[in-house]
């Protein structure tokens, strides 16, 4: 089925939703830099459908992006996240193997994106509006670090093969755990940074996280789509995806909206600050076709 049309049949399903329902619960799927269409996505449609949320679930970038957005930083978080990317030269700088430098820089950039923009004020903002639950992945009990970082690249090499699935179990498969944490429970804009850093933990490209001394890892091992933290019989949830798939799941109370073509972008590429806006402007793009079809 060609691109368009699909964007097109996605876009009708949600119409007489959008019209007539209010999402309750919005989920942010991961998915590094991609995730900057989910806030051009944002930036039409929270205006043009009135959206307020009581809820939201996300994971990975997605919950870097949920922050921004509903703290009113996002403006200044893509400022100066796109100011580091296009001075960052490398994504891996070896020549730091000897020096007390990190190889790879997108441990400092993403904090530093993080905290350029979530400030005392805006974490107030955030605990004053709609719940914020992130998803981070607990490795078995039996794993080691080291062994639950090769259990999260097994992980990661079998979703990959499995690129049509919307939602995919390959993690929990090989045990690792799901923990829903609330943005709430942040007390300062350091520990939010922890909390977002843990749910995209990637190591070597993010330094390791760990809770009670326990090593986390990213959410997206356990669900890149995390709809299981959003409660039964919560209300009407808009799931934004970031990327293309041909098939989307038709489920009751779920409305599904994805890119209408593949992100031009790499998820851990932390030198293209161009690709990083073309993303946005994709999201901005098909935030219009979406409320065009949905009659705002």
């Amino acid at each position: 089925m060609p691109i368009e049309s699909v964007s097109q049949h996605q876009a009708n399903r949600a119409c007489a939703a959008t019209r007539s329902l209010h999402f309750e619960n919005v989920v942010f799927a991961g998915g590094g830099n991609r995730c900057f269409w989910q806030a051009g996505f944002w930036s039409v449609a929270a205006v043009a459908l009135k959206l307020a949320p009581s809820g939201v679930v996300a994971v990975s970038a997605g919950s870097a992006i949920a922050c921004a957005l509903f703290a009113g930083t996002f403006e200044a978080c893509f400022t100066g996240y796109k100011r580091a990317v296009a001075e960052n030269v490398h994504n891996l700088y070896l020549r730091n193997l000897l020096r007390e430098q990190p190889i790879f820089p997108h441990g400092d950039i993403y904090r530093d994106a993080i905290l350029g923009s979530i400030d005392e004020q805006a974490l107030s903002r955030l605990h004053q509006g709609p719940k914020i639950s992130v998803l981070i992945s607990y490795p078995p009990p039996w794993a080691c670090a080291h062994m639950a970082m090769l259990l999260g690249m097994l992980a990661y090499g079998l979703k990959a093969c499995n690129k049509d699935a919307v939602h995919s179990l390959t993690g929990q498969r090989v045990g690792f755990r799901p923990l829903f944490i609330s943005v709430q429970e942040c007390v300062t804009p350091g520990d939010l940074a922890d909390l977002i850093i843990a749910s995209s933990c990637v190591p070597p490209l993010t330094p390791q996280a760990r809770r009670n001394g326990i090593a986390l890892l990213d959410g997206s091992l356990v669900s890149n789509v995390p709809i299981e933290g959003v409660a039964n019989n919560a209300g009407e949830t808009l799931v934004l995806l970031t990327r293309h798939f041909d098939k989307l799941p038709s489920i009751p109370g779920r409305t599904y909206v994805q890119p209408s073509q593949p992100v031009p972008v790499g998820a851990w590429d932390y030198t293209n600050d161009t690709a990083v806006q073309c993303a946005f402007d994709l999201g901005r793009r098909d935030g219009d076709a979406f409320c065009a079809a949905a009659g705002a």
